[in-house]
Parts: C-alpha cells; structure tokens; sequence
C-alpha cells in the first residue's frame, strides 16, 4: 500500500472520530444544561428561594416522582386571595431560580405561585428532555395540587413551548384559564443552533446530527427537530400573550409573529431592543412586560362564577 494511502486512511479515521466524539459531546451538552441551584444563587449573591427576596415570601417546598425522576417545586404563598394561581416554567440551563426575578412583579396578581425544576435542571434529577416530556411531570405536578383552582401558566423560552403544550392537552383537567409564553421559539433545534454558536462551538456539522440521536434517544425518531409550536398554538383554546423582545439572539422574533400568527386568540407584545435574558433586569423592559401581563390576567374571567344562595323559605 502507498505511504500516502496509508496516511489518507489515518486521517479519514481520525475526521471520523473527531466527528462522532463532536456529535456525542454537542447531544450531551444539550441533555445536561448548566444547574441552575441554591448553591449557584448564593455563589452570585442573588436570593436562593422566595423567602429570601426583597418581600420574603412563605413558600413549601415539594418533591414529586414522574417519569423515573424526582423532581423539586415551590408552592408560593401569593398576595392576592382573589387572584389565579400562576404556575411558571423556566427555559432551558434555568431553574425556580430563574423565577425568582419575575416573582416580586407578578405577586400582587396571583393567590399563589407554583414554579418547578424542570428534569434535569436546578435540584431535580435526570436529563433535559428539551420540551418533548414535561408537559407530563407538570401534569404529575398538578394534579396532586387543587385542581378546582383556576391556573394561568407562564413559561418562558424552552418553558413558553411546554406551557403551550400543557393548555393544549391538560386545559379542563387542570382548569387552565390563558397562557403567557416569553421568548418563545417554534422548534427546539432553532435555540440550540443559536447557544451552540454564540458559545464559539461548532455547529454545521455536528448539530443536526445531536438533535436526530437525541429524538432516536427519547423514541421520537431521527427526524425530530422538537415539536412545531406553530402547530400546539392553532389547537389552544385558552387565551394567549406573547412577550419577546426584537433582538432576542436565541428565539428570533419572526417565531413569536409565527406562534401569533397561528393561535386563536393570542396577543404580542414586541419589546423594541430587548434581548433573551434582559426582559426582567432592564427597567423599561421590565415595566412594559410587567404592565402587559396585569392586563392581561386581570382582564381573564379566573374567578368561577357564584351559585346563588337558595332564597330563605
């Protein structure tokens, strides 16, 4: 054999390693997103847990087993008797910790607030499941709680796809009244595409192939690309307010007009200049977004209707 065939077939190999281990780490990476813990807020000296905000908040903390995993919430005693519950759902590499800097602006509207570690994230155990599952784990998560109250859910990012899901398919069940989803995005391999290279990482020819291994993974099939939330928001029967900002880097704008575009009553609140993660630490972003979300909720029929006292005889 010649030398240089020799060599050829040596470099073909090593291409071919260096290919599958790049494959393997980019579908791994996206099935263990960074955590997002006590430990972490108190490193960066933000509140931990709601009874360490600015307004303390008496909360309960709760463990539940779904799909195999044990997963963590808080059920947050809100400042509103009369007010819905509010359940919220982080994105991806959040957790409840990532609640806690929309919690003090939404209080005064809800009775009380659920909010939950997704698998994989924060306290709970197990791998991401990149929006294919969880709708399942809230549902779990839900039904242990009272399901007579009438819930509005908030998610956002990787959270506004799941929240969209859940009205859809557990609207009566767990008493579902609107969604509010922020930063949303239609198909999961958009925002993974757009970490993956704002992290410097490559992405031509590795990321499709991570996604089709892990839909292969998760019984989805190689052809998922997560589900389409275009098609969940033309099923939802709930009203809808969408929050995203103009420059968002990772769930691009023209996915939230799509989402819009495709519900039945859904309404868009387009933040000129906001980007992914600066809704809730920029003033006038924070003030625009809060304001849509009080008319919003307060604007939902939530509280159920009063049977009349019978007349005394």
């Amino acid at each position: 054999m010649p030398v240089w065939l020799g060599l050829l077939q040596l470099l073909t190999i090593g291409a071919l390693g260096f290919w599958i281990i790049t494959v393997l780490y980019t579908a791994w990476s996206l099935l263990h997103p960074p955590k997002r813990t006590y430990a972490y807020a108190l490193h960066r000296g933000h509140p931990g847990d709601p009874s360490e905000l600015d307004t303390p908040l008496d909360y309960e903390q709760i463990e539940f087993s779904s799909n195999n995993q044990t997963l963590t919430a808080w059920k947050i005693k809100a400042l509103n008797p009369s007010g819905p519950r509010l359940l919220l759902i982080h994105g991806w590499g959040s957790s409840s910790i990532g609640a806690l800097k929309r919690i003090p602006h939404i209080t005064n509207l809800a009775s009380e607030i659920i909010t939950l570690d997704l698998p994989g994230h924060g306290e709970s155990t197990g791998t991401s499941q990149m929006g294919a599952t969880e709708h399942t784990d809230i549902d779990t998560l839900l039904s242990s709680l009272d399901e007579s109250k009438p819930t509005i859910i908030y998610g956002w990012s990787m959270g506004a796809g799941i929240a969209l899901r859940l009205a859809r398919d557990y609207k009566d069940q767990h008493n579902i009244k609107a969604v509010i989803a922020e930063s949303p995005y239609t198909h999961a391999i958009t925002p993974a595409r757009n970490v993956i290279h704002l992290r410097g990482l490559p992405i031509k020819f590795n990321l499709k192939p991570a996604i089709a291994l892990i839909g292969t993974l998760k019984g989805l099939g190689p052809k998922w690309t997560g589900f389409d939330r275009t098609q969940i928001a033309k099923d939802l029967q709930v009203p809808l307010l969408i929050i995203h900002g103009t420059e968002d880097p990772v769930s691009p704008i023209a996915d939230a007009k799509a989402i819009t575009a495709a519900s039945p009553n859904a309404t868009l609140l387009e933040i000129e200049h906001a980007g992914h993660n600066n809704i809730w630490t920029t003033p006038d972003f924070t003030e625009q977004a809060c304001q849509a979300i009080q008319d919003f909720i307060e604007s939902k029929p939530t509280t159920p209707p009063q049977t009349p006292s019978p007349a005394p005889q």
